[in-house]
């Protein structure tokens, strides 16, 4: 966190030095409405002493308010310029010697835990921060890096008690939210870490460090579930689905379909889990394994449209009619699946009826945009049809997506597509 040096112009020290000669001008306005008519000479010169000494009194303090007001100032600027130049120990060094000429002035124990905050050294930060703090505890920002220097030091408890106050002075420091959040973390409240870094990635979509930290808050809040029905319901079979899941998403496929298969063994007729195994060995390059998992999964529910287009995907070069068959199936029970569309189209085409195929491939473009590959099928049955036109400006257009997609931005924007139809 990067907060902003303070100005000192309104420093306590010159306050209260103003304040003093304003009190000598008051003094000698009180001695010359106190002198007595007839008093003599002597009283009268002794009033007179005493009055020009405070007058003297009071123009030395008026002139060192000025004086320190001027050093401060300068001393202010020379610190920024350091902190510009990366100067970060002797910018640190004029604000020490700012407070020892105002050891009450709030903004510059900010600054200076500001610039150890900066350079990691977060215990010296929280000793200045703190100290700033006592003087001035609305000061949001130095609340917020008490806060997250705090954290840094794994005092996941202080730190929530200092974010929490920073927010509630400033409730818009989304910085403040993202430690809070982690410190929420650390000290096991997943929920209200979940739904807090939530509501930040709503405000931030783009945020690395938002997004991983709701990753993480994610997979510790998948870890305790597990934990949790491993200690109530050991034996169940979703205990090994939940494993399965966890080793697919590292890759891990050997490790997910063993998972899968003991959860089959443990209830054989549970629908999904020979999707899941069969979607775990497509994903492993184990075509034929899969098929045979989708076509057992078809049998147990034959209303599990995502094995029934995937099997259609698996016999599309070796059987497109029944690829044509199951596919239909998949869209009977969920209209308008992009996938199920296209294995279609492709499975008309290999079927020689390329006008049914371009209308699936149609529906495809307008329901999923971004996919690429439609175009490159739309140009084939173009071609069938001999609608050379029409076919060289979808392949245009295919070119120009794989390009971008290709393209650094493109690899980022591109989301990665599992089951790639390819």
């Amino acid at each position: 966190m990067d907060c902003e040096a303070v100005e000192f112009r309104n420093s306590n020290c010159v306050n209260s030095l103003r304040n003093t000669g304003r009190f000598a001008r008051s003094c000698r306005a009180d001695l010359k409405r106190s002198l007595p008519i007839a008093s003599s000479g002597a009283v009268a010169r002794r009033h007179l002493i005493i009055l020009g000494c405070l007058v003297f009194l009071g123009a030395v303090q008026l002139k060192a308010a000025q004086d320190a007001e001027s050093a401060i100032q300068k001393l202010a600027v020379q610190a920024r310029t350091a902190e510009a130049r990366g100067q970060l120990d002797f910018a640190a060094q004029i604000y020490r010697a700012i407070l020892k000429l105002e050891p009450k002035l709030a903004p510059a124990y900010n600054n200076m835990g500001r610039l150890y905050f900066k350079q990691g050294r977060y215990a010296e930060a929280i000793s200045v921060l703190k100290q700033g703090l006592a003087l001035d505890p609305q000061m949001a920002a130095s609340r917020a890096l008490l806060g997250i220097s705090l954290f840094e030091t794994n005092n996941a408890q202080a730190a929530r008690k200092e974010l929490s106050q920073a927010l509630a002075l400033n409730p818009k420091d989304l910085h403040a939210r993202l430690y809070l959040a982690r410190s929420l973390l650390e000290l096991g409240d997943l929920n209200s870490a979940a739904h807090m870094l939530e509501d930040l990635d709503r405000a931030e979509p783009q945020n690395a460090q938002v997004l991983y930290t709701l990753g993480e808050a994610y997979m510790k809040l998948a870890a305790a579930t597990l934990d949790r029905l491993q200690k109530t319901n050991p034996n169940s079979y979703l205990v090994e689905v939940l494993l399965g899941k966890s080793a697919e998403a590292k890759q891990a496929f050997e490790e997910a379909a063993e998972h899968y298969r003991k959860a089959i063994t443990a209830a054989p007729n549970a629908q999904g889990l020979h999707y899941l195994l069969g979607h775990c060995l497509w994903r492993d390059g184990k075509f034929s394994d899969a098929l045979r998992e989708f076509q057992r999964e078809l049998q147990v529910d034959p209303y599990n449209y995502q094995a029934a287009w995937h099997a259609a995907l698996a016999l599309l070069e070796q059987d497109p009619r029944q690829a044509d068959r199951l596919a239909t199936r998949a869209l009977e029970l969920k209209p308008d699946l992009p996938a199920a569309l296209m294995v279609r189209g492709r499975a008309l085409l290999a079927l020689n009826k390329p006008e049914e195929a371009v209308q699936d491939f149609r529906k495809v473009v307008a329901l999923d945009p971004e996919e690429d590959t439609v175009h490159f099928q739309l140009a084939r049955a173009y071609r069938r049809l001999g609608l050379t036109q029409q076919a060289a400006t979808e392949d245009a257009i295919f070119a120009r997506m794989e390009s971008a997609a290709h393209s650094p931005k493109g690899k980022q924007a591109v989301p990665d597509r599992q089951d790639s139809l390819k």
